[in-house]
């Protein structure tokens, strides 16, 4: 007999409806499995069609956290299944069919640039430079432009604007009448005019930014930032309070944390002029470096890269946190993330690896 006449004909795969994804909903709530949903449809669903279809409906509800514990997070993000969610991005996803998405014929770069963005909370623009830096292969090739659009379009399975970061605003307008004013408080420290070349330049690594990033108002707690100029190296360390003595307990404790020379590691820091850091010689004690310079009142650009560090730093504790609930094990990888995330100002390698280089 002809072998192709004994085929089992295979059974013709049918479309998820939007009276089936309400029913997954209702089951998902219950606590039951992908292939225990399946085996409850009518008519059954295969295991991997049901854990598609939850990445598809799959949203984050953030509740604030009962528990009065000092060292837990403020809120707990729970991830949930949502018959509408899945239905209103099947219905965009069906809009663009045909379309000729350079993706839609890479399921593996479209999963890799997901797990970048939801889990690692890599941007578009990190992602694909990364890819380019490290000649990673893969089926197809985009452009950050073209991810962003996908984005925009919601192409994607687990993806929205929603976990991007917020997008670059307009330069401030900066008023060179107050740049010019002397720092009233700290008439003894040396200007950032008086820096070295090696520093301003950043043609050699040793050149620190120090900065104070506070929490909720009425608390006392920070975040001690140091940002290496060159590699962009970032070391966090909790501080009490915004005291001189806190402050140079701090910087003691960042010195000890880093190896070598400590005068190749710290040769110069630049602050700005709070009172917390006028204190230049104990600072130069508390570092074991050998300057301490101030930038001008109201030139914030002048630590440019203490506040591009900052503006990253809150992307984990926004503002309104209190930073006395923070363990140092969750500052420590908060400070591992932003060392190992790729630069393009280092040709999408990251801080770790241009100050190992």
């Amino acid at each position: 007999m002809d072998q192709g006449n004994h085929n089992t004909p295979k059974r013709k795969w049918k479309q998820i409806n939007e009276r089936e994804r309400y029913k997954i909903e209702a089951l998902a709530e219950q606590g039951l499995t992908p292939a225990q949903i399946g085996k409850a449809l009518n008519p059954q669903r295969d295991r991997r069609t049901i854990e598609r279809e939850l990445s598809l409906g799959r949203v984050e509800q953030r509740h604030i956290n009962p528990s009065n514990k000092k060292y837990e997070p403020l809120y707990i993000t729970e991830t949930v299944y949502k018959a509408d969610t899945a239905q209103m991005r099947h219905n965009q996803r069906s809009a663009y069919k045909g379309r000729g998405l350079k993706i839609g014929n890479d399921q593996r770069l479209a999963d890799y640039i997901e797990k970048k963005i939801k889990e690692d909370r890599w941007s578009p623009d990190a992602i694909i430079g990364r890819i380019k830096a490290k000649g990673m292969v893969f089926k197809t090739s985009i452009c950050t432009k073209t991810v962003y659009n996908y984005i925009d379009k919601g192409l994607f399975r687990d993806i929205t604007n929603k976990d991007l970061w917020v997008k670059k605003r307009g330069a401030k307008k900066r008023d060179y009448q107050k740049i010019r004013r002397v720092a009233l408080n700290n008439r003894t420290g040396k200007s950032i005019t008086e820096r070295p070349k090696t520093a301003n330049e950043r043609s050699e690594q040793g050149h620190w930014e120090i900065d104070l990033v506070v929490g909720k108002q009425g608390t006392k707690a920070a975040i001690l930032t140091l940002i290496e100029r060159m590699s962009r190296r970032s070391l966090y360390v909790l501080v009490r309070n915004k005291t001189q003595k806190e402050v140079m307990k701090a910087i003691s404790r960042a010195r000890k944390r880093v190896g070598g020379d400590f005068t190749e590691v710290f040769k110069t820091i630049t602050a700005d002029n709070g009172t917390e850091f006028l204190n230049s010689k104990a600072i130069k004690e508390a570092a074991g470096c050998s300057e301490v310079y101030y930038a001008h009142p109201y030139s914030s650009w002048e630590r440019g890269s203490n506040e591009n560090g900052n503006r990253i730093l809150r992307r984990f504790v926004p503002k309104g946190t209190d930073i006395g609930r923070l363990a140092d094990k969750e500052l420590r990888r908060i400070e591992d993330w932003v060392n190992n995330y790729p630069r393009r100002i280092h040709g999408y390698r990251t801080a770790n690896e241009i100050a190992a280089a």
